[in-house]
């Protein structure tokens, strides 16, 4: 294990954790995949609006390349008291790696549906969906070329369509609820609060510029204001820190996903 890492995690009971977009599901798997990038190529024309489902069928019918990165991650705090903020929105983890009740996630999930044009209307669970179903199982046919693209519905709930609660780049414009990670967002808020004198390991793990109000600088005021804590961050290209923490705090240039696997 990195010396760093290692001294740090032994030295501490409270780790927080921010992961990044390097974390985020590659998406370029899918287009190694024939049926699914004829599938995409088709919907660019058109049904853009379907691009996301199509990328959701793939995460669920295959398994995710990050899974072996949650496990180490989760191998090395499972013992300690942590909380893990995140800003990938396509965060899966069905081997239950981690407490979810110490997760959460501010720019969306793939669990929850909400309303497009609706930042306060209703959340559905994507799972509880029998539209999602229906969805999922057209592009099953789609796929084994027994259907069309022509054939599928935009899911749609009192009169609006229904789309990922998700922060992501084609739904800049559209009205994101934050609905669903309120109240762990307030679980984190009191969990932080707690950890004020306490010896504190902030672990930030390919947090780039995207979203830099959620995790980076946030974090770098925690490690600032905070006199026990020491702040790891880890970034391909974005590792640099700001003057005011360098006594504080250690950057690493790795992309964080293998400093984690290495460690």
């Amino acid at each position: 294990m990195d010396n760093i890492l290692s001294a740090s995690l032994d030295q501490t009971k409270k780790v927080l954790i921010g992961l990044g977009e390097e974390w985020s599901y590659n998406y370029k798997n899918i287009t190694n995949d024939i049926a699914y990038k004829n599938l995409i190529d088709q919907a660019k024309n058109g049904y853009d609006w379907l691009i996301p489902y199509i990328e959701y069928h793939y995460m669920k019918n295959h398994e995710d390349p990050r899974k072996e990165y949650f496990k180490k991650l989760s191998d090395l705090i499972k013992d300690k008291d942590y909380y893990i903020i995140s800003t990938i929105y396509d965060y899966s983890d069905p081997d239950n790696f981690f407490d979810h009740d110490k997760m959460v996630f501010p720019c969306g999930n793939i669990e929850f549906l909400q309303q497009k044009h609706n930042a306060n209307g209703e959340l559905i669970k994507v799972d509880d969906s029998n539209d999602i179903s229906a969805l999922m199982l057209q592009i099953d046919n789609i796929l084994k070329n027994n259907g069309k693209l022509s054939e599928i519905n935009k899911v749609i709930y009192s009169d609006d369509e229904m789309i990922f609660n998700q922060k992501r780049r084609e739904w800049l414009g559209e009205q994101y609820n934050e609905k669903a990670y309120l109240p762990k967002w307030s679980d984190y808020q009191n969990w932080l609060s707690g950890t004020l004198s306490e010896d504190l390991l902030i672990l930030e793990l390919g947090v780039g510029l995207e979203y830099p109000t959620v995790i980076r600088f946030p974090f770098e005021k925690i490690a600032f204001i905070n006199n026990k804590a020491y702040m790891i961050r880890v970034h391909e290209k974005l590792f640099q820190l700001p003057g005011h923490i360098v006594k504080k705090a250690v950057s690493v240039q790795s992309n964080s996903m293998d400093y984690i696997k290495e460690a």
